[in-house]
């Protein structure tokens, strides 16, 4: 379900997991409705994600993932969904922008539909910040981008989704051996705990890839944390308490550990 406009691969379907405290996907819905958004604070919990998602696999459109998967155990659901659907491809986009300047933001926050007290949220960030994991290229996925705080903007428009969805789509393949095949393998250990200032968190082999016309970004020591999330009104405070809870064990419900958030 592509056209010439989109910028999925003609006759592919994708499943792109957003990484970090995210907020996007209803533009990029609105914009580029053959990628359906599965967003847990609609759906309710994980559960219903993964319904969704495989409903509009089988329908032959692709999907956005707009959770923080925060770590590789959050992301394997993903990936392994999309496994079940041959020849579907698995990009991931992680939001790089420093913790400092997302509680900056935090505090300042008087109109949030649901938090009421900034520095509630503030802690939840710092918890996010310690269990972070940088995406990892042993996971599974075929293509990976980190998207800069200067590349970041309020409000999206179509050319500028579809700038990024072009960059990951152009981006290295990450092979099977267990990096991209124009990286070198020294830049960090796998699952590096935070990714905030201090701590580049990239995970092994790095993963700073594809930034193109960024000059020295990818030496920013930020990892996971995004900006859309903080400007777009998302429920940061439900979305941290419910994604780092622990996950269900396999074949159990997921309603009794994903608390249900309200819109």
């Amino acid at each position: 379900m592509t056209d010439v406009t989109s910028p999925i691969p003609a006759g592919k379907q994708v499943v792109l997991i957003l990484v970090g405290l995210i907020g996007s996907g209803k533009a990029l819905e609105e914009h580029f409705p053959e990628i359906r958004r599965c967003n847990q604070d609609d759906l309710g919990d994980r559960r219903a994600v993964e319904h969704l998602a495989r409903a509009t696999l089988q329908n032959g459109s692709s999907v956005c993932i707009d959770r923080t998967n925060f770590d590789a155990s959050q992301r394997a659901h993903w990936i392994k969904i999309a496994r079940e659907f041959p020849g579907s491809l698995v990009w991931v986009l992680v939001f790089d922008t420093p913790k400092d300047v997302c509680a900056s933001r935090l505090r300042t926050r008087t109109q949030h539909p649901t938090i009421k007290n900034p520095e509630d949220t503030l802690s939840i960030l710092d918890r996010f910040s310690s269990q972070y994991r940088a995406p990892s290229e042993d996971e599974g996925y075929n293509r990976i981008i980190y998207l800069q705080p200067s590349e970041q903007e309020e409000v999206y428009s179509r050319s500028t989704l579809a700038t990024i969805l072009e960059r990951i789509r152009d981006a290295p393949s990450v092979t099977s051996v267990g990096r991209p095949a124009s990286q070198p393998s020294t830049w960090g250990s796998p699952y590096s705990r935070g990714s905030f200032r201090g701590d580049r968190g990239r995970g092994r082999g790095g993963h700073n890839v594809n930034h193109a016309g960024n000059g020295g970004a990818g030496n920013s020591p930020t990892r996971g944390v995004n900006r859309w999330a903080i400007l777009s009104g998302q429920r940061e405070t439900e979305r941290l308490q419910n994604e780092s809870a622990p996950e269900p064990p396999s074949g159990g419900d997921s309603n009794s550990s994903e608390a249900r958030t309200v819109e």
